[in-house]
């Protein structure tokens, strides 16, 4: 008969529970830690267990509400209080509360269909027909990993009394109100419930329930530890006090208010059974407010303070330095790491595109597991948008080998997902438009991430575009996407003297342009793309101001060809990018075969660089539309005009089949990020220089207009808004009110 083997975890969990039971022998009485909620007050918890441990004051269990269940789950764990002292201190909290993938970490498809557009806020269609909202601040999509990193190597247990210390933590059932209490299961998911805030953070959903913060209903979870089976307490509370009524005016800070009573009253029955051996502690933390995460670490030594005016009550619970030792061993059990991963498996139960994200893990089976290139892999994945999160553990088959298992859940907001978009332009000389966009995404349309978008303008250019995106390969890399546009605009002609001294508009036609095109091609990683093309389109211009007998009353041109584009795009945000570049280099040759009247080429390159050191920023690029053989169509041609853009200039004011543009753009951010709210204010201004022709043979660097322009930019929710001043170097000159990127998707 062979050897059993339990996993290396389990023993150790056992282990542990032995030296425990061990440690609190028969004449020992057993200590419980109670850690109570209140967010980045818990960095006093810190400062209390540094105490405890000076003063050998051995825990043999804890139990811990929200900001308590970290710290407590992570004491419970095996960490030591200074090693918990440098996590908290290396989170950037600021990250953490904001879910959204860094850009440059975004599949390709994602950032080409956000690029320079549309609004952050999403409404959803449900499968039922109903409207969707985001309910919550923030998925937890990043405090999910985070979590999950603390806890590798403590998660593989089947309950929490084989945690060197045992733990218990409390969520709140939200559909009857009830507290929740986890004795077992994943550690990492317990504790995320546990601290989900309403409102702010989005619930957990587990076991049929939905799971928000315990402080709901037990923020000091005194009668859970008693349960555990100790004998005497020391409770830590870190509840913000209520504010003063004076300073308690809006409704929402009433709607605060009433819940922090209701808190406070229930902690307070709470404490009330608490007998006179037991120790409360509830230190003094001026000036640190349940959100002030950035200051968390700020706590721990008010913590240390409390705890030390109560040293001579904690001292009753002390052992000597033989037992202290003893019972130290099975708090620091050391956990094996990066073991060998034996299988791969994506759960598809909470995910129509289990495949796309299985195509994006990069770790393979027996290799060692790297943590760092998972969480990066599901970064990039959850960047696609529409997921509420994506996780992963380590689990344990029935042969005892590790695999990893990686859950995607799709986004409440369902299948079909639509954003809203507005810009706005005004030289106040009455010359203004708009520009009002949306776009509707119906994704999930296979496992590997099929999209259909469309897309429509009202405005400026009116505008019906839609476009079917179909992933394959293996790893999804390759992609087919068949696209159907029409766009109509009116396009002024412009007074041409040879130095453009004059803004004369002569005639203006009305430009209807359709096209179609289908596109072939390879993403190589999240940052570089090459695809190619076939394309069918017509150009149709009616004269709708002007005179008759010195402008054509109508024009028409057919256009058709192949396209081969390189797109490299690691830009951060293309509203007011701070780091990355965008580069595009696409040729378009026209072909009589293909439909077009007339065979031809066109060059097209685009540049956008960003460069920072501190709050500034310098975006350094241009633009270039240069046709040897012009098919003359609207479609192949490029505008001028608007705020870095020959600022000064009416939007879109000059058109030609051959345009270059550089432009330097410096813009210094004026306000620190914020935690949750985060709206970036810029002093911003620019230099540029730029112009348009009819015949390549005209182009000349000696015919460039400078231009230069100074303006204040907010990046809103619903867009970024500049209003600033331009002007030519030769005297034109425009105020602009414009909602809009800084990086454009097209040509203008």
């Amino acid at each position: 008969m062979g050897l059993i083997r339990f996993p290396r975890a389990v023993v150790g969990g056992l282990l542990a529970l032995t030296f425990s039971v061990t440690a609190a022998g028969a004449g020992q009485e057993r200590i419980g830690l109670v850690l109570g909620g209140g967010g980045a007050r818990g960095g006093a918890h810190i400062g209390v267990l540094k105490v405890l441990e000076r003063e050998r004051i051995p825990i043999h269990a804890i139990a811990g509400t929200s900001v308590g269940s970290i710290i407590g789950g992570l004491y419970a764990a095996g960490y030591s209080p200074e090693e918990i002292e440098v996590i908290i201190r290396s989170i950037d909290w600021i990250d953490i509360f904001h879910d959204n993938t860094d850009r440059r970490d975004e599949p390709m498809r994602q950032k080409e269909t956000d690029l320079g557009r549309l609004a952050n806020l999403e409404i959803g269609l449900a499968e039922d027909g109903s409207l969707t909202i985001p309910t919550t601040l923030i998925r937890g999509q990043k405090l999910g990993l985070l979590l999950r990193r603390m806890f590798l190597g403590r998660a593989n247990i089947s309950t929490f009394d084989q945690l060197p210390i045992p733990f218990r933590c409390v969520a709140t059932d939200i559909g009857v109100v009830k507290p929740v209490v986890f004795d077992s299961g994943d550690l990492a998911l317990a504790i995320r419930a546990s601290m989900a805030v309403p409102g702010a953070f989005a619930p957990v959903k587990h076991d049929g329930k939905v799971l928000v913060d315990g402080g709901v209903v037990d923020n000091v979870p005194i009668d859970v530890a008693r349960q555990m089976g100790v004998d005497r307490l020391i409770v830590v509370d870190v509840g913000q006090p209520l504010a003063p009524a004076e300073t308690v005016h809006s409704g929402f800070s009433i709607m605060l208010q009433m819940i922090s009573g209701m808190m406070r009253d229930r902690t307070d029955e709470r404490l009330a059974t608490l007998n006179e051996d037991d120790i409360f502690i509830r230190p003094t933390l001026h000036g640190i407010t349940t959100a002030s995460f950035p200051r968390a670490a700020d706590g721990i030594d008010p913590g240390e303070q409390a705890a030390l005016a109560v040293v001579e009550k904690l001292r009753s619970f002390s052992v000597s330095e033989d037992e202290y030792r003893a019972w130290q061993k099975t708090q620091r059990y050391e956990y094996p790491s990066h073991p060998e991963i034996s299988y791969v498996h994506v759960d598809a139960s909470q995910s129509r595109t289990s495949e796309f994200v299985h195509d994006r893990i990069s770790q393979q089976p027996g290799e060692k597991f790297d943590p760092d290139r998972v969480e990066s892999d599901i970064r990039g994945a959850y960047g696609r948008g529409t997921y509420d999160s994506i996780s992963y553990h380590l689990s344990t088959n029935e042969q005892g080998q590790t695999g990893l298992e990686v859950l995607p859940v799709d986004s409440a907001l369902g299948r079909t997902v639509f954003r809203l978009g507005l810009q706005i332009s005004d030289d106040f000389e009455g010359n203004d438009d708009y520009q009002l966009n949306i776009e509707s995404r119906v994704t999930s349309l296979n496992e590997k991430g099929a999209e259909w978008r469309t897309f429509v303008g009202l405005g400026r250019v009116t505008a019906a575009e839609t476009d079917f995106y179909l992933p394959f390969s293996e790893r999804g890399n390759w992609f087919f996407s068949p696209l159907a546009a029409y766009y109509a605009l009116n396009q002024p002609v412009i007074a041409d003297d040879g130095s453009f001294s004059e803004d004369l508009a002569l005639a203006q036609y009305r430009v209807e342009s359709w096209y179609g095109e289908l596109r072939i091609g390879r993403d190589f990683g999240d940052r570089l793309r090459i695809s190619a093309a076939a394309l069918r389109g017509q150009d149709h211009a009616d004269l709708t101001i002007g005179l008759p007998n010195i402008f054509p009353t109508t024009d028409l041109a057919d256009v058709g060809g192949f396209n081969a584009t390189i797109l490299w795009d690691s830009l951060d945000n293309v509203r007011f990018p701070r780091r990355g570049m965008r580069a595009e280099v696409s040729y378009t040759s026209y072909d009589t075969h293909m439909g077009s009247d007339e065979d031809g080429n066109l060059l097209r390159v685009s540049i956008d660089k960003a460069l920072s050191f501190g709050r500034n920023t310098f975006l350094l690029g241009g633009r270039a539309s240069l046709a040897k053989d012009s098919v003359d169509a609207q479609q192949s041609g490029a505008t001028l005009g608007g705020l870095t853009y020959l600022s000064g200039l009416r939007d879109r004011q000059l058109f030609g089949d051959q345009m270059l543009l550089v432009r330097s753009i410096y813009y210094h951010r004026l306000t620190q990020q914020g935690l949750l709210f985060d709206v970036p204010m810029y002093l911003a201004g620019s230099v540029e220089g730029g112009n348009v022709w009819e015949d390549y043979d005209d182009v000349s660097f000696n015919d460039l207009i400078g231009a230069a322009s100074i303006f204040f930019g907010i990046d809103l929710p619903i867009g970024p808004l500049q209003l600033g001043y331009g002007q030519t170097f030769d005297g034109r000159s425009a105020i602009y009110l414009t909602f809009g990127s800084l990086v454009l998707p097209d040509y203008r």
